[in-house]
């Protein structure tokens, strides 16, 4: 595990934290990612580059207590190597998200997902139940509708997962890694 913050601190007793695991792409795969972004600027809020990720379990506000817990699940589990493509755009929220995803989940990664939010149960540790889908949120808060783009392809080699921390900035959030876990070798 490599911390952005210690994991093992409880932070300020009574705070709550927005806390998230997440999939973090490497410097190259956000590159694409702004790229395509950019083709697909709809007038909504776009997602900052260094917030791009993919939700694997969103534990919400928690207490600081749960920092220490949610790493000590983390630390338990083995994040499989696997690539993902990013290969298909979608909506939701009655059209007000503009997401990136994948045709193909690894079996691996589904397997891994469901790991973690079975090792989050047994901790005691909430968690958003709604089913996991594997999306890159672009935007949020769209004006109109998105231009149709000719098929996109972005690899990415999984190699690792983080704890997040979701904190409230001038503008907008700030994502940070409060813990990171690197794949099997």
């Amino acid at each position: 595990m490599t911390a952005g913050r210690d994991a093992g601190a409880a932070p300020g007793a009574g705070q709550r934290h927005r806390l998230f695991f997440a999939v973090v792409p490497p410097a190259d795969v956000r590159q694409r990612v702004l790229e395509l972004q950019r083709r697909l600027d709809s007038g909504g809020r776009a997602v900052r580059p260094d917030n791009l990720h993919v939700t694997l379990a969103f534990l919400g506000m928690q207490a600081s207590s749960v920092i220490a817990d949610a790493a000590s699940v983390a630390s338990g589990l083995e994040f499989p190597t696997c690539r993902v493509r990013l290969d298909s755009v979608g909506q939701f929220g009655r059209g007000s998200v503009l997401w990136l995803g994948a045709t193909t989940i690894p079996d691996e990664l589904r397997a891994f997902q469901r790991s973690l939010v079975a090792a989050l149960t047994e901790a005691g540790i909430g968690y958003d139940p709604k089913p996991w889908q594997l999306h890159l949120t672009l935007y949020r808060r769209l004006r109109k509708r998105p231009p149709t783009l000719d098929p996109v392809a972005v690899e990415w080699r999984l190699d690792g997962f983080d704890l997040i921390e979701s904190v409230g900035a001038k503008n907008g959030v700030e994502y940070h890694s409060l813990g990171h876990w690197s794949a099997r070798s």
